[in-house]
């Protein structure tokens, strides 16, 4: 593999079969060939878990690899020298997904890098924001502890079976909200939810009311109250609503630790502003684009739901809007200033 890939890579999808998940993504994004079946979260930009959760270069010199293989194989080319000396070989600093929520998810909390690795869960915690594409009349989303409740209240609720339906903060949304959760948030995303999720490259999750959701085994699924009141349980959300949003600009709504969010509503014609010399994750959330890439010939169509992991030393891409959309950049914070 030689030092200088392309400036972008398309990756394929891994659909993540969950016992809450619908069928609505396969509709939301047409022309994205999900699978039919129902499942849960459609993981776009990962290195994480088993093998078969990883996803695949399409197209391009490197197609049929693994991210994680060409991490192996030319670390900063794809990451930048500063995020490749960081980062355990193979390794990927963010994991992108969407998620559809037929059914209310577990009540749950992750914890940050200090206590996950205390634990030997792995170097990540999981800090991680949510970006609502859709979402059914009345949805809602909960987050953060209601007034008069803390972990040990609730751990002590779950485990007497009492009512623990007013513990958590509830935040009904729409399309256009954002939510960023940090580590020790207590949450639960509602049913009827679509969302488009970042976060740091970790599946670990404290569960700790399941409600009546089986397992796709059909059976109740393993509670986490031991791990969960070793979180700090403290934090609350970031809310922002969709009214709050600036059009037709490049704005940051949030500022998580491990990762940074730029956002555009709206219209644009000009330079992708990509936040430093490392890699950046840019997809379409909504409406259409044209990806330009300042090489001859190099000029992509984006639709919603499409995806590109943007290369270190990339600086000629440009973006023009075919009228209103959603567009994001995903970039680690670590990975800004790259000398």
């Amino acid at each position: 593999m030689s030092n200088r890939v392309e400036p972008m890579l398309t990756l394929s999808s891994v659909a993540v079969e969950k016992p809450w998940g619908g069928t609505r993504l396969k509709s939301f994004f047409p022309e994205q060939n999900l699978p039919s079946d129902k499942f849960g979260e459609l993981w776009l930009v990962s290195t994480v878990g088993e093998e078969h959760c990883h996803s695949k270069i399409v197209g391009g010199d490197h197609s049929g690899l693994t991210l994680r293989e060409c991490l192996f194989r030319n670390p900063e080319g794809i990451l930048g020298k500063s995020l490749a000396q960081q980062l355990p070989a193979g390794d990927f600093p963010l994991l992108f997904k969407w998620i559809d929520a037929c059914e209310d998810l577990s009540v749950q909390v992750h914890p940050d890098d200090s206590l996950a690795r205390k634990l030997g869960l792995g170097e990540n915690g999981k800090e991680e924001t949510w970006l609502i594409l859709d979402a059914e009349s009345g949805a809602t989303v909960r987050a953060g502890f209601s007034s008069g409740w803390d972990m040990t209240r609730l751990a002590d609720a779950v485990t007497a079976g009492e009512d623990i339906s007013g513990s958590l903060q509830r935040y009904p949304v729409q399309k256009g909200d954002l939510l960023h959760i940090p580590p020790g948030t207590v949450h639960s995303i509602g049913g009827g939810v679509l969302l488009a999720e970042i976060q740091q490259p970790s599946d670990v999750t404290f569960r700790i009311h399941d409600g009546e959701t089986l397992g796709l085994d059909g059976q109740p699924r393993e509670l986490h109250l031991d791990m969960a009141v070793k979180t700090s349980a403290t934090e609350s959300p970031h809310y922002c609503g969709e009214k709050e949003l600036s059009r037709n600009v490049w704005h940051q709504r949030v500022t998580p630790v491990a990762y940074q969010i730029t956002e555009l509503h709206g219209e644009w014609n000009g330079p992708l502003p990509l936040p430093g010399e490392g890699c950046s994750i840019f997809t379409c959330l909504s409406g259409e684009a044209s990806l330009g890439t300042g090489i001859e010939g190099g000029q992509e169509i984006l639709k919603a739901g499409d995806v590109r992991l943007i290369l270190p030393g990339t600086t000629s891409l440009s973006l023009k809007t075919g009228g209103e959309g959603w567009f994001a950049l995903f970039s680690p914070r670590s990975g800004l200033v790259d000398p």
